[in-house]
């Protein structure tokens, strides 16, 4: 099964993940990375702050970026 890594992007930061997960295809790692990000964009709203994470790239095993999820915040 191949391994992914959510590298994310926050405030200008990267925090790159080490350690990875399997899945079965890359559609799942983009769509479990859509569904993080809203859910750290809905525990900070509901603190009454601005989201941090605003993008997860999603890199291969051999570290190659083969997709990117964003969140885009309004003014």
């Amino acid at each position: 099964m191949p391994h992914f890594y959510f590298h994310m992007s926050t405030n200008g930061n990267v925090e790159r993940d080490v350690e990875g997960i399997e899945f079965k295809t890359l559609e799942e790692a983009r769509v479990d990375a859509e569904a993080s990000l809203f859910e750290m964009a809905s525990e900070a709203l509901a603190r009454g702050k601005k989201p941090d994470a605003l993008s997860i790239d999603i890199c291969d095993e051999a570290g190659k970026l083969v997709a990117k999820v964003n969140f885009e915040q309004k003014p």
